[in-house]
């Protein structure tokens, strides 16, 4: 047989094969959804969630000079169609909480003396510093056809600006903070995903179902180390982030440490849930990998809620990442307590009894 016969026979042997992966690929419903549906699923969490531009500006206003030329900024500033006045403060204290308790994003003022200075102040919350800049972006706009319309140009109105909890824009306040709460999930997830589907392929959770253990033991057992690791990488997190970046830390450790702990808990349900109902690692990973980037996009981590559509705003509120993130940075910016954040703590903590309830079901179910 000479040299070419043989590699047209080897390169015969590789295309049948070729030929028996796509059949066998194709032919599994699995594999065919896997191909699909994650692509056109991504492909709108990135084109609808990923965005920079902002769809709704929630702002406060105060007002104290009740001129012509405030009322016009103001009336360009609602004809935009994008700010939503949340509140008309009466005071600076009751303007100052509108912007404390994340219940705008901007405030506007105008001191008593605005008709004759021209000066401004706007006051944002720069803890996520992109969504900041982008809501002062507008107001100088406004500003600038204010100064236009009247001739003055930049010597006209002016816009004093200050950003709350960042005071100087730092892009890491808005990311480093809250990858403690991501990389715990994308920690625990993977962990507790893989972890019944890889011991019965290997054949090893047959074994453990011989041992005295029940099922709500066996859960148990595997949820610890997932949440210790998940944690100790949050500490990570937090210490980079503190002696390396020097982001200031306002709050309590301990409370810090017990809100991620409490979140690390309910990663684990969520993670078990998913890995009981998995036949395979493959379909372990794949469910995986399509909770967490719905989960990561959604939750205001790179981009703000307020820039996505409003229906992508409705599916944010199922998305427990969102609410834990608001609660770190209340704790981690403003000394928030775990009472404060109380309101944002109980939907995760509800989702973390929902699925750990799953994951108990699907294992005793498993067992038995």
């Amino acid at each position: 047989m000479t040299f070419w016969q043989r590699c047209l026979m080897s390169l015969n042997r590789i295309y049948a094969i070729v030929l028996k992966e796509l059949a066998v690929i194709l032919g599994d419903k699995g594999s065919r959804i896997v191909l699909i549906v994650p692509v056109f699923a991504q492909a709108i969490l990135f084109g609808y969630g990923a965005t920079f531009n902002l769809e709704r500006v929630p702002w406060t206003l105060l007002d104290e000079s009740h001129s012509s030329v405030s009322a016009e900024v103001i009336r360009r500033i609602e004809g935009t169609g994008i700010f939503e006045l949340q509140r008309n403060a009466v005071s600076l204290t009751d303007f100052e909480r509108s912007i404390d308790k994340a219940e705008s994003l901007v405030g506007v003022y105008f001191p008593n003396d605005f008709a004759r200075s021209g000066e401004m102040m706007v006051v944002t919350d720069a803890r996520n510093s992109t969504t900041a800049g982008i809501a002062l972006g507008y107001l100088y706009s406004i500003v600038k056809k204010v100064n236009d319309a009247h001739g003055v140009g930049e010597g006209g109105l002016q816009l004093r600006e200050r950003y709350c909890w960042n005071e100087n824009g730092i892009t890491r306040y808005t990311i480093v903070p809250p990858l403690i709460l991501v990389l715990a999930t994308i920690q625990v997830l993977l962990l507790a995903g893989l972890s019944v589907s890889r011991e019965r392929e290997d054949g090893s959770f047959d074994m453990m179902l011989m041992t005295p253990a029940d099922s709500v033991e066996i859960l148990i057992g595997k949820s610890i180390i997932p949440t210790l690791i998940a944690c100790v990488q949050a500490f990570m997190i937090f210490a980079i982030g503190f002696w390396w970046f020097e982001l200031p830390f306002i709050g309590s450790f301990i409370e810090l440490g017990l809100f991620v702990l409490g979140y690390s808990v309910s990663m684990v349900g969520l993670g078990l849930a998913v890995s009981a109902m998995a036949k395979n690692i493959q379909q372990s990973i794949v469910a995986i990998i399509f909770m967490m980037l719905p989960m990561v996009i959604l939750s205001g981590l790179m981009t703000s809620v307020r820039a996505m559509p409003e229906w992508m705003q409705t599916l944010t509120i199922l998305n427990p990442m969102r609410y834990s993130i608001q609660a770190l940075r209340a704790i981690y910016f403003e000394g928030a307590s775990l009472i404060d954040v109380l309101p944002l703590a109980w939907p995760v903590a509800m989702m973390g009894v929902i699925s750990m309830f799953v994951a108990s079901y699907l294992f005793r179910h498993k067992i038995v």
